[in-house]
This record gives C-alpha cells, sequence and structure tokens, in this order.
C-alpha cells in the first residue's frame, strides 16, 4: 500500500511498535503470563490481523496497543511516543487524538441517533459539534447511512449499527483504528461489507487498522495477518488468503 512510506507528524515511519512486550496476570503459581516477549512493528497505512486460538493473548495485545491496558515489562510506542512515559491523563488524550474503537458489541448510546453517536467522541472531548458538520455528512454517506442519521440504534440492523461504530471511530480523523471483532456479531455478507469499508477508510485517509479476529475470512481482507500462540508471535502472513489461515490455525490449535 502506498501508506507504508506515509512519516506521522513527528517523521516516524511506524504507527505502532512493542519490543520485549509482557503481560502477566496474577502472582506465584497461579500466574497467567497473557504476553511473552512480543515485538511487532505495524507501519502507517498497514492493515493487520491479529490471529490466534483463545486464550493466546490476541485482545490483551490488542488493549495494550490501544492504551487501554498497561504491558508488565517491555515498550509500546505509538508515533515515536512510548506510552510508559505518560500519565493517565495524557494516554486519555493520545486515545481521543490519535486513536479510534470498534468493537465486537457496537457499544452505541441507544438513546441518541445514529448522527448523535458519531458525534460522540467530538462532545466527549468538549469540543463544539458545529465544526464537525461537514465531516459527519463526509462519514454518513462514506458508510451509507445518510438517510439513517435520525434513527436510534434500535431502529438499525446490526450491519447498520457496526457501520455507525465505525463512521465514530473516525470522526476526529484518528492515525490508528483498533477493531476487536468487528464483524463477530455480523453475518457473512455484512461482515464483508464492514470489511470493505474499513478498508477504504484506511485507503481514503491513510491510516492503520490493527484487528483481531477468528474469522479467516476477516483477515485475508488484511495486508498482513499476525499469528499468536501461548500470547507469543509465532508466525506471519502477507496478502493472506482464507484457506492458507484456516490451515495455519489449525496447526496452532493442534500444537496447543
Amino acid at each position: 500500500m502506498h501508506g507504508y512510506t506515509r512519516l506521522v507528524e513527528n517523521g516516524v515511519p511506524n504507527a505502532v511498535e512493542t519490543v520485549g512486550l509482557r503481560k502477566v496476570y496474577g502472582e506465584g503459581s497461579t500466574a497467567v503470563r497473557a504476553l511473552d516477549d512480543v515485538s511487532l512493528a505495524f507501519p502507517n497505512g498497514e492493515f493487520a490481523a491479529i490471529m490466534g486460538p483463545s486464550g493466546s493473548g490476541k485482545s490483551t495485545l490488542l488493549h495494550i496497543l490501544g492504551a487501554l491496558d498497561k504491558p508488565s515489562e517491555g515498550r509500546v510506542i505509538v508515533g515515536g511516543t512510548e506510552l510508559s512515559g505518560l500519565s493517565d491523563r495524557e494516554l486519555t488524550l493520545l486515545r481521543r487524538r490519535r486513536m479510534g474503537f470498534v468493537f465486537q458489541f457496537f457499544n452505541l448510546i441507544p438513546t441518541l441517533s445514529a448522527e448523535e453517536n458519531v458525534l460522540l467522541p467530538v462532545l466527549i472531548s468538549g469540543k463544539k459539534p458545529g465544526k464537525y458538520a461537514r465531516r459527519v455528512d463526509e462519514l454518513l454517506d462514506l458508510v451509507g447511512l445518510t438517510g439513517r442519521r435520525d434513527h436510534r440504534p434500535d431502529e438499525l440492523s446490526g450491519g447498520e449499527q457496526q457501520r455507525v461504530a465505525i463512521a465514530r471511530a473516525l470522526i476526529r480523523f484518528p492515525d490508528i483504528i483498533l477493531a476487536d471483532e468487528p464483524t463477530g456479531n455480523l453475518d457473512s455478507r455484512t461482515g464483508a461489507e464492514v470489511l470493505v469499508l474499513l478498508k477504504e477508510s484506511a485507503a481514503r485517509y491513510d491510516q492503520t487498522i490493527l484487528m483481531v479476529t477468528h474469522d479467516p475470512r476477516a483477515a485475508s481482507a488484511s495486508d498482513r495477518a499476525v499469528f499468536l500462540s501461548d500470547g507469543r508471535v509465532v508466525d506471519e502472513a502477507r496478502d493472506p488468503n482464507p484457506d492458507d489461515i484456516l490451515e495455519r490455525i489449525r496447526t496452532l490449535e493442534s500444537l496447543g
């Protein structure tokens, strides 16, 4: 992708890097090592899928990459900024300015319209929503919901709700989109549409997408699939296809 060579504002080529990342829950004999010496680099503009069997550490990794959790050891660097040196307030501001989040369960506010849900990050950050009117129009057009902007979540299908969630994630021009099983609650056709939308938004806005998924078809939409097992990076595939991904997952599961 052309985005691989783009430099972020401070001139670094990678959107996110990890060095020697470890995450341990508990202590002593009951300790669980969720991540074990994970070192990865995700270039600007890359669409990466993070895969692995249940309990492999993929969601833990995504949460740490998104500054939603802290590692036990190691470094996380977002656009050249090392997260360990930031206060909780600074981490919150970094998430708001640099990141957008898309979850499996949409997390829309039921009493708000589609348009109001899209604007929620703007309202939380204390910005004036009027300044984002053109941006909202652009995003609702991108996700195909211009005619549904006044509908509440219970008046939208699952696919439409996920598209609202994607527009919400994009509203403040984030460099990075973190998606946790974004197609997990959707049928195969709607899931495919959401993946096309993610790829289109990444290409249009030159964003980095980091997506946790268990679905080989979803992962095949990515530029690179990274495979975890027992908290370690054990494999990766460039421009993966569903059959290749499925075979690698079966191999990991048999080894486990």
